[in-house]
């Protein structure tokens, strides 16, 4: 649940996506906001393309197996891994980030008319 060790839950799989923390194009923190839930809403929104989603697959860890909250547990399957990981962050900034950049654009536009 940190930059160091994170796992998320997509569509039901589960991915320890912390290799990729630095080369996620949003950066590792939006990664963040997608923990501790369902990560499935934030994964799709986004619009990832069919490379995003085939690189992920290489980070497969195995199933959700349970169900989402402060103290939920992830059950697991993962090859001399860990068993019962739970997950966490904060989900805010990732609803919140594409509003504002929404919000950016649109001001933009509007003010770039009255000139």
């Amino acid at each position: 649940n940190t930059l160091e060790d994170l796992w998320l839950a997509i569509d039901g799989i589960v991915y320890d996506v912390t290799p990729f923390m630095d080369d996620h194009p949003g950066g590792g923190e939006i990664m963040l906001s997608a923990a501790n839930k369902d990560g499935t809403d934030d994964f799709e929104d986004v619009g990832h393309s069919p490379h995003a989603r085939e690189l992920l697959k290489k980070f497969k860890v195995g199933v959700f197996e349970g169900e989402f909250g402060d103290e939920a547990p992830l059950t697991k399957k993962k090859k001399g891994g860990r068993d019962d990981v739970s997950i966490g962050g904060n989900a805010i900034l990732g609803m919140v980030l594409p509003i504002l950049v929404l919000l950016c654009a649109i001001m933009a536009y509007y003010m770039g008319m009255q000139r």
